[in-house]
């Protein structure tokens, strides 16, 4: 017996259907990998902060520094359990590259954080790209925003020029 038109149409239909849920799918997958990316040099942060703040290296900066950390990692946790994603564990102090050299120098913690907050600005562009939740990606703008504001205060911390660019485009690793 032969395809009547209307299952035809629904087989074309199915067709269409199946390539655009793979598609978003995908795309789901790419925001939630950049969010986890993100939120592990946030929880890098964090840990990283407050240890040195601990150490009474770059106290007075670090302490105010905290609480922002703790609010991007609470939002970024969030996010991804919207998304249905799990939340990577944080670093332990051991595990992160360049702290024991931050806790010898304020300079030292200066340019540790630097380094750590223009790698955080340069995730959040890629995830952004990624986004497609408005919510999140106005979070995740804000979070990035603070950052940057992070980067002028470290830099005045060690003499540099605090604005070397009229926008922060952090720095991959």
């Amino acid at each position: 017996m032969g395809t009547t038109r209307r299952q035809a149409l629904l087989a074309a239909g199915a067709a269409l259907a199946v390539p655009a849920v793979a598609l978003a799918d995908a795309d789901q997958d790419r925001a939630k990998a950049a969010l986890v990316a993100v939120l592990r040099l946030e929880q890098t942060a964090l840990v990283g902060y407050e240890a040195i703040a601990n150490s009474g290296v770059l106290k007075d900066v670090l302490r105010g520094f905290l609480d922002q950390e703790r609010q991007h990692v609470a939002q970024l946790q969030t996010a991804l359990d919207g998304m249905g994603a799990k939340a990577p564990i944080p670093p332990r102090r051991a595990d992160i590259q360049g702290l024991e050299e931050a806790l010898r120098s304020r300079p030292a913690a200066a340019r540790f954080a630097i380094d750590l907050e223009l790698r955080t600005i340069a995730a959040y562009q890629t995830a952004l790209r990624d986004l497609t939740d408005s919510n999140v990606m106005r979070v995740s703008a804000g979070a990035m925003g603070t950052d940057a504001q992070q980067v002028v205060i470290l830099r005045q911390v060690v003499g540099e020029d605090p604005l070397p660019h009229a926008i922060e485009t952090g720095r991959s690793p």
